[in-house]
């Protein structure tokens, strides 16, 4: 077999360089990818350390930094292929190396994500926090906490998702132009032990406790949202009266805003990416990590080997195989409770596999620039369709910090419901949905934004928003100055 590099997460570095405490990072799982395919069964297996808690270091910092290693030191793998396994933040440092200096084929072939924070962390916004930085201090001597890693971590980080839109373009497709075949592995069940930290992320439903299962899902949807031809004809007068209008409102709306670029995965374009879920398996920990965790270690042994076998002709059916051990994952849910002790912290450990949907919307005017004063409505009532208000599936939603023009929504989309009936989809009791995005600009009366409103039925709700899966929506609000900002008049 080919070489196979394996790269680590935010903080997970030692603090020494030597070979073993490199080693230490990674725990046993050299090891057993040793044991796996024999002494000779794989020609190399090289462990990375970098570094994550230095303020003054970026995600390109890193990935340069692992180019000049690759050419400097490891020059070989850049003359064949190799493979590369990630844990966490792994996942950016990577797919920034492939968009900033990765030839086209790339030397990689198979790239499989350990729980990869692809989009984001709750905990990226923790760790920028005053608490983050006294526990540096106390117990890890005054460490720095690596704030641009952070930044990048946080949800909603724009560049993260821009690095994302990269692969989704053509020139920039991860197979057709690259080469390179993703996988993902990640778990959704966190561990008790972090329940008593008085933080939702650390004990969050559809989530190993530090990612969620829609945040290491590389198989994202896009859409972005702009003005009609017609929209960007309308007079100031009009736009004056649409922004008065609340989407509660009765009668028929004029549809002003229009899809500018859709994105699905599971098309030529994108092949959808295998993702499998393993059972009892969190984002760190000798007992249910995804890396060194003894509970999940066989099945995510099992489909390690099955994604760093594949070949290009393979990797489609290894969607069905993934697929396949997530079912497996789903029944050993259904039959097998949790310790009685797990009853303190939690009604019914199987809600934590309940699938959940990741929204985000990026707010920019027609010309890229940042909206920061928004307000975005879901409404579901209507009179004449019965069904279930989309408010009600929401369970968070985060600001960016850097970014205040990005938010990021968090949905319940299926719910455990009991050992019989197993998991129901709550989505598809929402029958009809209307959005709108409206906007100010506090600093002065002369500039108003149209409000983007589009009303989506059962079908193109669960077509766009899906379990165990992120959305990004683009949307671009036409701004639009009033007649006092310029003004000509005829020279007698």
């Amino acid at each position: 077999m080919d070489p196979i590099v394996l790269i680590h997460g935010y903080s997970a570095e030692s603090k020494q360089t030597t070979p073993a405490a490199i080693q230490k990072i990674y725990g046993n799982l050299p090891q057993a990818l040793r044991d796996a395919y024999g002494k000779d069964g794989v020609i190399e297996i090289d462990l990375s350390r970098y570094v994550t808690l230095e303020d003054g270091l970026t995600i390109d910092d890193i990935s340069r930094a692992f180019d000049r290693v690759l050419k400097a030191e490891f020059a070989s793998l850049l003359r064949g292929k190799f493979h590369v396994i990630i844990h966490s933040t792994g996942a950016l440092v990577v797919r920034n190396w492939l968009r900033l200096f990765s030839p086209k084929p790339s030397p990689i072939a198979n790239l499989i994500y350990l729980a990869g924070a692809n989009f984001g962390s709750g905990w990226g916004h923790i760790g920028k926090g005053q608490l983050a930085k006294w526990a540096r201090l106390v117990f890890e001597g005054g460490a720095e906490r690596g704030m641009q890693i952070l930044d990048a971590l946080e949800l909603g980080a724009e560049r993260t998702l821009d690095l994302h839109l990269h692969f989704a373009r053509p020139g920039n497709l991860m197979i057709a132009d690259y080469g390179v075949h993703e996988s993902v592995i990640t778990g959704t069940q966190a561990d008790v032990k972090w329940f008593a930290a008085p933080i939702r992320y650390a004990k969050e439903d559809g989530s190993d406790g530090v990612v969620r299962v829609s945040g290491a899902n590389v198989n994202f949807h896009y859409i972005r949202l702009g003005p009609t031809p017609e929209a960007l004809e309308i007079s100031w007068n009009e736009i004056s009266t649409q922004t008065d209008r609340h989407l509660t409102r009765e009668g028929k709306r004029k549809e002003y805003y229009e899809p500018k670029e859709l994105s699905h995965p599971g098309t030529a374009e994108r092949p959808r990416v295998p993702t499998g879920i393993p059972f009892r398996c969190a984002h760190t920990g000798d007992d249910m990590g995804v890396v060194t965790g003894s509970r999940p270690r066989a099945q995510v042994m099992r489909m390690l080997r099955a994604a760093l076998e594949t070949t290009p002709e393979t990797w489609p059916q290894l969607v069905a195989q993934f697929d396949a051990e997530t079912g497996k994952t789903y029944e050993r849910a259904i039959k097998e409770e949790a310790p009685a002790w797990w009853k303190k912290w939690l009604d019914d450990p199987r809600a934590q596999y309940d699938h959940h949907a990741q929204l985000i919307f990026r707010i920019r005017d027609q010309h890229g620039f940042p909206v920061q004063h928004y307000d975005i409505f879901f409404d579901s009532v209507q009179r004449s369709i019965r069904g279930r208000p989309i408010q009600t599936l929401f369970e968070d939603k985060h600001v960016n910090g850097k970014s205040p023009n990005v938010i990021t929504f968090y949905l319940r989309t299926d719910k455990f419901v009991n050992k019989t009936e197993g998991w129901k989809s709550t989505l598809e009791e929402v029958k009809i949905s209307s959005l709108e995005i409206s906007a100010v600009e506090p600093e002065t009366g002369d500039i108003l934004y149209l409000p983007c409103r589009i009303e989506l039925d059962g079908a193109q709700l669960r077509e766009w928003i899906q379990g165990h899966h992120t959305t990004l929506f683009d949307v671009e609000l036409l701004r639009l100055p009033s007649p006092n900002v310029f003004r000509m008049v005829r020279f007698r």
